[in-house]
């Protein structure tokens, strides 16, 4: 299906779940999201830092009616093929049209048990069955042997987007994919290279660009004077840069990029305020995040929304001095409608 520029429309906007609270804390979140008019909740799946993803999942959806919930994202290398698409199918089984599946190459759930991200060409194998799979066709594992999900009756009519950083893999999505992340920060230029790097992809695959769904991951940090609000993102735009190529960045910006990669600690992946969040100067949060008071925040999400190619907008907070409840509702009350968001 051809998706057209979004001129004249705004993109939808989601938020995502850090499980690093019970779950019955997370669907209160979930509930007051879709409240506010948020079009879907991304969950993170890392296991040794977050509750288990599906189960997160599972009692959201069931707590809600409308909001979408999203995997954002899982990878091939804890997750079997054959156990996330039969997850994810149930999942859209129980709750049809309500399941997005967000997948990439892993980070702090691969990094807490000592390995690395999954290869591209993993992340192709994985995306591709995983589609054929929830196609209610058969997939050929690792070991040659063939299989299916016996019990799916019809084709899962779930969208798999794949979260891209960097070039290859952001290629890779717009020839495999239903959808693209860009997680490559949310600066004009940078969305445009994003972009461009899609469009690439796409004819190397005889794919239009409109058939493509794009959603920006926008680290978000909102304060009570845009000094404050910088300080609540820096902690998620360490976690972006830590998957940027240092080859992007010069002089002084690059020698810090540097010491964050050698002084990142993964189990602060959830955390607030980590150390290694130090590193991260106040232009490199211009460059990747929307951040500052309730004021600058409207003003620079209103910008990211007008971009005429994104679909989608996920807000990442860390959590800080507010609670993502207060989040929230700081964006229902001073953001959104001086945004010009329908959410909220």
């Amino acid at each position: 299906m051809r998706r057209e520029p979004n001129t004249g429309r705004k993109p939808k906007l989601g938020v995502a779940l850090w499980g690093t609270q019970p779950v019955r804390e997370l669907v209160a979140q979930v509930t007051l999201a879709e409240r506010l008019g948020f079009e879907s909740v991304w969950v993170i799946d890392s296991q040794l830092i977050c509750r288990d993803i599906f189960v997160t999942l599972a009692a959201c959806l069931a707590a809600t009616s409308r909001i979408a919930l999203a995997t954002g994202v899982t990878q091939p290398r804890t997750r079997h093929v054959s156990a996330a698409a039969s997850a994810i199918a149930t999942l859209e089984e129980m709750f049809p049209g309500r399941v997005l599946a967000g997948v990439g190459t892993g980070f702090s759930s691969l990094r807490t048990i000592g390995m690395s991200a999954a290869k591209a060409s993993e992340l192709e194998r994985f995306v591709l069955d995983l589609k054929t799979l929830l196609g209610k066709g058969s997939a050929e594992f690792d070991n040659g042997v063939r299989g299916g999900i016996a019990w799916l009756n019809r084709a899962c009519p779930v969208e798999v987007v794949v979260a891209a950083s960097g070039p290859r893999i952001t290629r890779l999505a717009a020839r495999i994919a239903d959808g693209a992340i860009l997680l490559q920060g949310v600066a004009p230029d940078l969305i445009d290279r994003g972009i461009g790097w899609l469009r690439e992809g796409a004819a190397e695959a005889g794919r239009d660009l409109g058939e493509l769904s794009v959603t920006c991951w926008t680290p978000l940090g909102i304060g009570a004077t845009p000094a404050a609000g910088r300080n609540e993102v820096r902690a998620r735009v360490a976690s972006a840069l830590m998957q940027t190529s240092l080859d992007r960045f010069d002089g002084e910006e690059r020698d810090a990029v540097a010491r964050l990669k050698a002084s990142y600690r993964d189990y602060e992946h959830a955390a607030a305020r980590p150390d290694h969040a130090a590193l991260v100067s106040d232009r490199m949060v211009a460059r990747y995040a929307v951040a500052g008071d309730a004021v600058e925040v409207a003003e620079r999400l209103a910008a990211l929304m007008a971009h005429p190619r994104l679909d989608r907008i996920v807000l990442t907070p860390q959590g800080g001095a507010a609670t993502l409840d207060e989040v929230l509702l700081t964006l229902e009350k001073s953001v959104l409608p001086k945004a010009g968001s329908a959410a909220g």
